[in-house]
């Protein structure tokens, strides 16, 4: 696949850490069960959910006798509330690099131990100061097959974003992966996407406005299409799979799909520190990793990974070599210096009219 860049090294902020020696599952420090019983992990839910729950909660509880409780989704503005205020509840969070990367500049975020962390073995830009990214997955052009079998569906996101294509649209009520997409839809190259052409891709959301249906969890918009309450969408290609793979009426394509890493970060201030960087470690590993993308199509970011899975398993991974020829990869450090401009002026435009 394309770099992932969600390393973030401006001004060193954000700079990878040292190497150091890979972390087997067998071979990770214990933690004695006095000092910590339980971790709370916020993460998407639904299928992602139980691909966490197989091959990272359940072994990592068996290896240490720690309890990882699955806990919903954490916003960026809650994430912050939650640490500002001093009672961080959330160990550990699964989220978006460019959500994240504001939250990093505003020191919300611990700094990743990687002398516990394994960083060794990992694809280039996975480990960043203040997460490590456990997973790649794709944005995709996805249709109700139905609907399409009728009126044909965007093959291209200008397509997808042009008011004359008929259609009803769904989109993630988040700046990130949605302002990239609009971009494309404006005509902004691939390879020369950043920085986002703001005024083109608002442009590109105006002309639609009135036919999106907005989604807010991976879930939400794979049951849009399967419902067929939208007639195409920007989704997340491990939500929409599933369903494709049990005859549901979904499809979509790797062509021009955007990149991103789904990543563990830890919350300033919380309590159980130690433990939670030790669960960040266990899911670095290789085994455990090549097992969540056999629940969940999303590509490994431990490159070994990749040789315990079938050749059939990697072909529905949006960062597998076949599938990555046109994608192209969220860029952090864009994320990072302009973020919060943009959020702002995103979380405005949804909320005008």
């Amino acid at each position: 696949m394309k770099n992932v860049r969600n390393g973030l090294s401006r001004r060193s902020v954000l700079k990878l850490g040292a190497g150091s020696a890979a972390v087997s599952l067998l071979g990770m420090p214990a933690i004695g069960r006095a000092q910590t019983t339980s971790l709370s992990v916020a993460n998407g839910g639904g299928a992602l959910g139980d691909a966490f729950k197989a091959a990272c909660f359940d072994t990592f509880e068996k290896k240490t006798g720690i309890k990882i409780i699955s806990a919903p989704y954490i916003e960026g503005a809650r994430l912050k509330a939650m640490v500002e205020a001093g009672a961080v509840d959330i160990d550990v969070a699964d989220t978006d690099a460019a959500e994240a990367a504001p939250l990093a500049v505003e020191g919300l975020l611990e700094e990743i131990d990687y002398s516990v962390v394994p960083k060794d073995g990992l694809i280039e830009g996975s480990a960043s100061k203040y997460w490590t990214a456990c997973y790649i997955a794709g944005s995709v052009l996805s249709w109700n097959t139905e609907a399409a079998e009728k009126n044909g569906h965007p093959k291209t996101w200008q397509e997808f974003f042009d008011p004359s294509v008929k259609g009803r649209r769904t989109l993630w009520k988040n700046a990130a992966q949605t302002m990239e997409v609009a971009a494309l839809g404006a005509g902004q190259p691939a390879d020369k996407l950043y920085p986002l052409d703001l005024d083109r891709a608002f442009a590109m959301l105006d002309g639609i406005r009135s036919s999106i249906t907005w989604w807010s969890s991976g879930a939400q918009s794979a049951q849009l299409l399967a419902s067929n309450e939208a007639d195409y969408g920007m989704c997340w290609n491990g939500r929409v799979d599933p369903i494709k793979q049990q005859g549901g009426p979904i499809d979509y394509t790797f062509e021009h799909a955007l990149h991103m890493p789904g990543i563990w970060s830890l919350p300033k201030g919380g309590r159980n520190r130690d433990a939670a960087m030790q669960f960040v470690a266990h899911c670095m590993d290789p085994e455990v990793q090549a097992e969540f993308s056999r629940r969940i199509p999303y590509g490994p970011t431990a490159t070994k990974a990749f040789d315990l899975l079938t050749a059939e398993e990697r072909a529905r991974m949006p960062s597998a070599p076949e599938n990555s020829k046109t994608a192209v990869a969220i860029n952090g450090d864009y994320w990072l210096e302009k973020g919060a401009e943009v959020y702002e002026r995103f979380n405005t435009w949804v909320v005008s009219q």
